[in-house]
């Protein structure tokens, strides 16, 4: 598209430029109005810079009232076309007027324009296989957090969400050190009030007593000591770890809740001769 443009400058332009007469008809004027359009100028840069090319250096004044133009917005014209290259200002006295610069300036503006074109294409490019990733629903809210505030703003999230099923893999002898049993009640009590089915795979016995609508299985001996905590509730999953400043990550996103879902489902198969049995399973909340 560029090269065209360039191409057509090149005839339209700087040929008629060193003719004898060195002035352009009307015709001709609107005849290259399309080109300049599609090289980036407006519609006030446009008549500026057509009207200054075939009247020769004018005031602002004088400008404003062969285009039409407010005396601001051809200030404003004035300004982008300098910059670009295709106007200057001279002094006549003391008055300043303007021109337009010769067209091979012009050509000159729009080979500039097709080589940024040519480095544009290359680095979006570059960018496609990136940009491919992004296609396709919603992009996944995820908040951060540190500290014990995080392991708390999630515990609060869950409350509020009041999922009818949590799957969760956690270390509980890292989570003990961190959370005490009673910062974790509210959660309990919930989950028994709306009959939460929870389904965990834990490094150890729960210290709380298992319920009908619970499934726990102990982790392997080498699967211990990941200091962490995955939590699949609604389309949230979250990652909380029990060491260092303690990091929390909560993921927004209901193809990635489900896919977890998935990988909890697995490791329950795998894990079936290690369901946690006890009399109490049997037992019907109050």
């Amino acid at each position: 598209m560029i090269c065209a443009l360039v191409l057509q400058l090149d005839r339209r332009l700087v040929g008629r430029w060193n003719q004898p007469a060195l002035c352009y008809n009307t015709q001709h004027m609107k005849d290259i109005t399309p080109i300049l359009r599609s090289l980036g100028l407006v519609e006030s840069e446009i008549k500026t810079y057509l009207t200054s090319l075939q009247k020769g250096a004018l005031s602002v004044l004088e400008l404003s009232k062969q285009t039409g133009l407010s005396r601001q917005a051809t200030y404003v014209a004035i300004d982008s076309l300098t910059d670009r290259g295709l106007m200057t200002t001279t002094q006549q006295g003391k008055k300043t007027l303007y021109t337009a610069e010769h067209p091979e300036n012009l050509l000159a503006y729009a080979k500039r324009r097709e080589s940024e074109i040519k480095d544009q294409i290359q680095e979006l490019n570059r960018s496609v296989k990136e940009l491919a990733l992004q296609m396709g629903g919603e992009r996944p809210v995820v908040r951060m957090y540190e500290g014990r505030e995080g392991i708390h703003a999630i515990m609060e999230d869950t409350l509020l969400e009041k999922p009818k099923e949590i799957c969760e893999i956690t270390d509980l002898n890292a989570m003990s050190t961190v959370i005490t049993e009673q910062e974790r009640k509210p959660l309990r009590e919930s989950a028994i009030q709306l009959k939460t089915q929870v389904d965990g795979l834990y490094t150890d016995v729960p210290p709380t007593p298992p319920r009908k609508f619970n499934a726990r299985y102990l982790l392997p001996a080498d699967c211990h000591g990941f200091k962490s905590h995955i939590q699949v509730y609604n389309d949230k999953v979250t990652f909380v770890t029990f060491e260092g400043k303690m990091q929390a990550v909560m993921i927004e996103h209901g193809a990635i809740a489900n896919a977890m879902r998935v990988l909890f489902k697995l490791a329950k198969r795998e894990l079936k001769d290690a369901r946690i049995q006890d009399d109490a399973n049997e037992a019907t909340e109050k």
